[in-house]
Parts: structure tokens; sequence; C-alpha cells
């Protein structure tokens, strides 16, 4: 079966400077996938490219089979919700959710039909007769969505539709689309500059920089094996160290990071003696206490700078007797953290729960 959406060596350029410099990507019956990366990074021009609102530099996009390069976006049967959403603050709920209908000639009572089908599955039903700025921002959302989908397109696309939000809302909200996204089965390319939200609502994630993807994988890929250090530090929190090969042994890297201090994790194809590496320890794999047990690997002793009490976690920043910095995430048993500022301890970890990155 064909992807629903194949984005084939895609280049976008504004005079001198390249927006998106040549990325390839697929998006699978009923999948959603996010673009996730900072501002500039691209992820907005490529969604603006896939709905036809800009013209690819070079590249080919296709929408079930079919080459859009040079088609209408009225033509290219997808459903867009923009992070303003675009309602007309003129026309009420029923008629901002019946547009595309309308001017796709569907007869009057058709339309009401579908408007009511559209607003019960986003929950507005109800609203018909109230206008955008009688609203909150999450039930614009829920219109704008509506709107979006009124016409059964075959593809949605979603431009940080939650950014306008509150935190609480958005947490709600992310969810919700979630669910509305499955219970539809539509193909979906959601742009975000959120991790979190990339990680609770994708079933593939396209983390990009600077024109390029880094890495596309499924959310627990790009968190637990990510390619490249920029991955590694822009999905979620990580230490990341920096050193040189020093030794291979048994699948095994020895890599010399600070001063005195050798780190030993897994190898990775490519590595060799000499090898400049980037090696990324998430915060929460850290081990954390008065001493290490004499079987432990990669054991550090430093004292905590920091500490911030998160209610169900505790969050410590270590200065290692190395000079290097280590943050750890640890569950809070209790109504305090484990350790103080001023509290000298150890910290330790398995060579597997840290991973060379390139």
């Amino acid at each position: 079966m064909k992807p629903r959406i194949r984005v084939t060596n895609l280049v976008k350029c504004f005079g001198s400077v390249t927006a998106v410099a040549g990325i390839s990507f697929d998006v699978g019956e009923g999948e959603f996938v996010s673009l996730l990366g900072p501002s500039g990074c691209g992820k907005t021009t490529t969604l603006r490219c896939i709905g036809g609102y800009e013209t690819p530099s070079a590249g080919t996009i296709e929408i079930r089979g079919r080459v859009v390069n040079d088609v209408p976006i009225h033509q290219r049967d997808i459903g867009m919700v923009f992070q303003n959403y675009a309602l007309f603050p003129h026309k009420t709920v029923g008629d901002n959710v019946g547009f595309a209908l309308k001017m796709r000639g569907v007869r009057k009572e058709e339309r009401r039909v579908r408007v009511a089908e559209a607003l019960t599955l986003v929950e507005m039903v109800g609203y018909e007769d109230r206008y955008p700025a009688q609203l909150s921002a999450g039930q614009r959302q829920r219109v704008a969505l509506a709107r979006a989908l009124i016409h059964r397109p075959s593809v949605l696309l979603l431009d940080e539709p939650l950014a306008n939000l509150d935190r609480r809302l958005r947490e709600t909200m992310r969810v919700e689309l979630k669910l509305i996204q499955e219970r539809v089965g539509i193909s979906t390319i959601f742009v975000t500059h959120d991790q979190e939200e990339a990680l609770v609502m994708s079933d593939r994630i396209a983390v990009m920089e600077g024109g390029h993807i880094h890495q596309l994988g499924t959310p627990a890929e790009v968190y637990n094996r990510p390619a490249t250090g920029f991955v590694a530090t822009f999905i979620g929190e990580t230490n990341f160290l920096e050193g040189d090969v020093t030794a291979l042994e048994d699948g095994l890297a020895r890599v010399r990071v600070a001063g005195d201090l050798v780190v030993i994790v897994a190898a990775t194809d490519g590595c060799r003696p000499g090898s400049h590496v980037g090696i990324s320890v998430r915060p929460e794999r850290i081990e954390i206490g008065l001493e290490a047990p004499a079987s432990a690997s990669n054991v550090v002793s430093g004292i905590v700078e920091f500490v911030t009490y998160l209610g169900s976690t505790a969050s410590y920043r270590v200065l290692a007797s190395a000079g290097a910095r280590f943050h750890v995430m640890k569950p809070v048993v209790g109504e305090r953290a484990a350790f103080a500022e001023g509290d000298r301890v150890a910290l330790w970890w398995e060579p597997e729960r840290g991973r060379i990155v390139v």
C-alpha cells in the first residue's frame, strides 16, 4: 500500500536562504506524524509546501500517489488548522464550520446535517449560533478542527494549533485532538516546537534543525536511541558528555570525557579508538546515593549544588569532582527530596543506560 503522503527531496528557498534542504519522509494511512524542532528549522515551511501555501523550489510532494506540486490548495484534498485558527469573526460557528461545503456548492440541508456531525465529533453541539468572540480559546480550536474535517479530506495538516492555549488546557486538548484523529482515521502532519506534545501525540516524530531531518522514528526511538547530539539534547533532557574513545572491548567503549573521568558505554558502528564522540545519559537513568555499590559502573562522586522539588520527583544538579555537572531525576519517597544542597553523593549508571551519538 502506498503511503497517504510522500515527500521526496523537498527543497524550499527564499532568495539566498534555504529553509528546507532536501528532506524526504512518508506518512502512512491514518498515521500521525509530528514535525518537531526549534523556530526556523523548516517545519512550518514544509507543512505549507504540502498544503499548497508555498511552492517547492525542488523535490516532489505526493498525496494518495498524485504529485501535487502545482495543484491549487482547494484541489489537494487537505484540511488545515492554523495556529490562530483563522475563523471568520462575523460568521457564526455553524457558518464557519460549513463554509467549505458552501464553497463546494453543497445544498443547505446537507450542509446542516454535516455541520451537526462535525460539531458532534468535536463536542461543540449547541454552539452553532455563537460567534468566535463568544468562545474560549479551546472552543475556537475545536471549531477550527471541525471546519478542517467537515469535507472529509484525505490529509489533516496542523500548524501548532495548541500554541495559544494555557498549559492545563493544552495538556487536555492534545489528548482529545489525538483521540479525534484516531476516531476519524485521517493521516495527519502536526507541526510543533513542544517536545512533550510530540511525544504524547505522535506515531512517529521527524526531528528537524537547519532545514534537515536529524531523525524520523517513534517517540520511544527518538527518546531512547537519539541518532545525533541535537536529537539527544532537544528531545527531553539529557546529560551530554564529549570525549575520546580510548579502548573497545566486548562491545563496550571506554571514553575519556573530563580529566580522569572515563565512561563505559555500549559501542556503536564506526566507533574506533581515537574517535571523538558524544554520550547521552538521561537524568532518570542515573542512580544517586551516599555511596555506590561495589559492582557499579560509571561511578562519579560530587556535591549537590541545587535541588528542585517537583512533587512526585526531585531534580538534582551535581557538580562532579572531575568538573562535569550532572542532572539527576528521581522519584520522591515521602514528603521531601532525599538529598539536600551541599550533600556529598555518588552517581552511577550501567553502560547500556548511556548512548553514543554523533
